[in-house]
């Protein structure tokens, strides 16, 4: 994994916003907090990002995500539902 700027490390964490993980360097939501251990995250098609293994991921493992990191995200989304009245975010 690539050096992290300690700046660009999500706090405040909140359920469904889009954030970046850190390992993949990918755009993921998150989808649970487990309190003193790590979140649970999702990309776009509603992949867990541990693969199923149910493993939490580290909260420093989770970065802000840009405008534009978002915006792709929700193509990508709208892209694979294949669904024209979802909004894009602007």
């Amino acid at each position: 994994m690539m050096n992290i700027d300690k700046s660009w490390q999500a706090h405040n964490l909140q359920v469904g916003r889009i954030y970046v993980y850190a390992g993949t360097m990918e755009a993921v939501r998150l989808v649970n907090v487990i309190p003193c251990e790590g979140v649970w995250l999702e990309t776009f098609d509603g992949q867990s990002v541990d693969n199923g293994a149910g493993i939490t991921i580290p909260f420093e493992d989770l970065l802000y995500a840009s405008k534009d990191e978002v915006e792709d995200y929700l193509e990508d989304l709208r892209t694979y539902r294949n669904d024209t009245s979802t909004p894009i975010y602007k």
